[in-house]
C-alpha cells in the first residue's frame, strides 16, 4: 500500500531535546512546548532561556511562512484535519453518552 498524506521527514533546525518555550501573552509567561508546536509558534520563542529567531513553519509541515505576530500556532491542513477528526469524535461520544443516559422503556 502506498503512503498518503504528509510523508516528508520533519525539518528541525534546533535541538529538539532542549528546553523549548513559547511566550503566552494571555498567561503572561513562558511555557514549555513540543518541538512541533515550537517550530510553528508565531510569537516569542526561546531555547534554554535564549531568544530564538529561526524560521517559522506551518504546523506539521516543512513549509516556511512569514511571521505575522499571531501569538499562536500557524494553522495548516494538518490542524484543519485534526479539528475535523476531533469534532467527529466529540459528536460520536456525545451521541453515545445521550444513548446511555436516555431511560429505556
Amino acid at each position: 500500500m502506498e503512503k498518503t498524506g504528509l510523508t516528508d521527514k520533519p525539518e528541525y533546525l534546533f535541538n529538539t531535546s532542549a528546553n523549548l518555550e513559547v511566550y503566552l501573552v494571555g498567561m503572561k509567561g513562558w511555557y514549555r512546548v513540543t518541538c512541533n508546536d515550537f517550530k510553528s509558534w508565531d510569537g516569542k520563542r526561546r531555547i534554554n532561556e535564549e531568544t530564538y529567531e529561526g524560521p517559522l513553519y506551518a504546523y506539521g509541515t516543512n513549509r516556511r511562512v512569514l511571521p505575522e505576530g499571531r501569538n499562536g500556532i500557524v494553522e495548516s491542513e494538518v490542524t484543519v484535519a485534526r479539528k475535523k477528526i476531533s469534532q467527529k469524535i466529540r459528536g460520536t461520544s456525545e451521541l453515545n453518552y445521550q444513548d446511555e443516559t436516555t431511560p429505556k422503556t
